[in-house]
């Protein structure tokens, strides 16, 4: 199912320091985030690192099928993202992305004894790309620009 690997892991439980292979790069799993989107559903996000670079790989699982976006950080000046928010609308690269859908929700890392945090998920659409910006209760945001993967594409997987 996932590659060559002898053994299959299920893309939602994967743990710290396992290793994949993903757009014929090597990467490790460096953390592990749960969210609880306060509607029945959850998913889990992999902060992944290769040689040179960090990513993310958000994978949810609905019917029985994995829903899986890979993003990556994405630097955009706060003041921007506020007025996307109540304007439900962002340009970044030339490229006007929609706001389609809000999540609110709380964060834990399972990894670390830290208390959950909540936050409310902004995602904007441009073609196949998903912007997603993420305000935290500490008044705090971030910016992601990815896009949704087949999980056969995530290969190679090892519990090292």
């Amino acid at each position: 199912m996932f590659g060559n690997s002898k053994e299959e892991f299920p893309l939602n439980k994967l743990k710290l320091d396992y290793t994949l292979k993903l757009f014929d790069t090597d990467w490790t799993i460096v953390e592990v985030g749960e969210y609880d989107w306060n509607m029945d559903n959850s998913s889990i996000e992999y902060t992944i690192q290769s040689l040179n670079k960090i990513a993310y790989i958000e994978v949810e699982l609905i019917k029985g099928k994995y829903e899986v976006i890979y993003s990556e950080n994405i630097d955009i000046e706060e003041s921007f993202l506020i007025d996307a928010i109540q304007e439900r609308t962002i340009y970044f690269e030339d490229n006007p992305y929609v706001l389609d859908e809000t999540y609110s929700g709380n964060y834990k890392n399972p990894n670390t004894y830290t208390r959950r945090e909540s936050l409310d998920s902004y995602m904007f659409y441009y073609k196949d790309s998903i912007l997603t910006i993420e305000k935290w209760d500490d008044g705090s945001y971030e910016a992601f620009l990815g896009k949704e993967i087949k999980a056969k594409k995530i290969k190679n997987i090892k519990n090292n």
